[in-house]
């Protein structure tokens, strides 16, 4: 055991620390660490298969661009809280910086969406005692009429990354279709930006029914807009529409079941909280209706709790996440 004394000679330099690297400046997060740089993350647990496919879609604000080892742990210990399935995260830096974000984590494989050739990839982490991986990659092109490229609607190439496979449990066996998308930004012109998230969310809806008809269909990501009204005002005082109206709107197909959070004015990012926006969904074709469990749907918003500073720290995003009982 430390002993007090220890403990506050301790204290007192970390903040030291922090102040001297704070006034120096990083790029959205804090440099000051509360461990040693090179420090270690002890290996998590292995997340047993128990019927239940639970899935996650996290934004971790530029997750690897500044070789941080503090939201590194962070980000390890709120994967590791929520001992999800499936997650599908934003803003990942680089295939290399999803290695270091996966070495810790025990039973868990992943890989980024390489046709982005941005900083801020998609990605898909699963756990290899439920999931296997079948087939995985972009989807572009989707349609004709697109004069100027799919890849300008959703912003700096993201296209969304498709991923398929077989989640079991015992004699249970069920394949899946996930997709991870990062909508369109608000930029400087509006109403530019929500037209852009207009056209990709209504080429991917039709996409989607054409191409995957069948499927267990499961939509992940930052939407980067609301689905009850949109984040844009297309005049004064009133807001438009949503983006996503076509998987809103066509409810015998798909089921944005993230909906009632919105409409409960909950926030997932910590720069909507006050207005009680919802950027960050999760929606499911109607093969899947059956299975989700009521209800499961949240924020998962414990983080604030455990870790200190989270948004500058870690993301200025919360995990949103659902739950699917497979077995029924």
């Amino acid at each position: 055991m430390k002993t007090r004394t220890i403990a506050n000679i301790r204290s007192f330099f970390f903040l030291i620390a922090v102040l001297f690297f704070y006034s120096c400046g990083a790029p959205g997060f804090e440099s000051g660490e509360e461990d040693p740089p090179g420090g270690e993350i002890p290996q998590t647990e292995p997340v047993a298969p128990d019927g239940i496919l639970e899935t996650v879609t996290w934004n971790i604000e530029w997750y690897g661009a500044n070789d941080n080892f503090r939201q590194t742990k962070n980000a390890v210990r709120v994967m590791d809280s929520l001992d999800a399935d499936l997650f599908a995260l934003q803003e990942i830096h680089s295939r290399e910086a999803l290695a270091v974000l996966l070495d810790p984590l025990a039973g868990y494989h992943g890989f980024t969406a390489e046709h982005v050739n941005k900083g801020q990839k998609m990605a898909f982490v699963y756990n290899t005692l439920t999931i296997d991986s079948l087939e995985a990659g972009a989807i572009t092109d989707v349609r004709e009429d697109y004069q100027q490229g799919w890849e300008y609607f959703w912003a700096n190439g993201r296209t969304p990354l498709y991923f398929r496979f077989d989640y079991t449990f015992e004699e249970t066996t069920i394949e899946c279709y996930a997709v991870v998308v990062h909508g369109k930004a608000n930029t400087a012109d509006h109403g530019e930006s929500y037209k852009r998230r207009q056209e990709a969310a209504e080429g991917l809806f039709y996409y989607l029914m054409d191409e995957e008809p069948n499927a267990n269909i499961i939509l992940l990501g930052d939407f980067n807009d609301d689905v009850d009204e949109s984040l844009y005002y297309h005049e004064p005082g009133n807001l438009a529409e949503t983006s996503y109206d076509e998987f809103v709107e066509h409810s015998q197909h798909f089921d944005v079941i993230t909906h009632v959070l919105s409409l409960n004015k909950e926030s997932s990012s910590l720069n909507y909280m006050e207005e009680g926006n919802l950027i960050d969904h999760i929606a499911i074709s109607d093969e899947l209706f059956p299975f989700y469990i009521g209800e499961s749907a949240a924020v998962y918003d414990a983080p604030l709790n455990y870790i200190t500073n989270f948004e500058s720290t870690t993301s200025d995003h919360l995990p949103v996440w659902a739950k699917f009982d497979l077995t029924r």
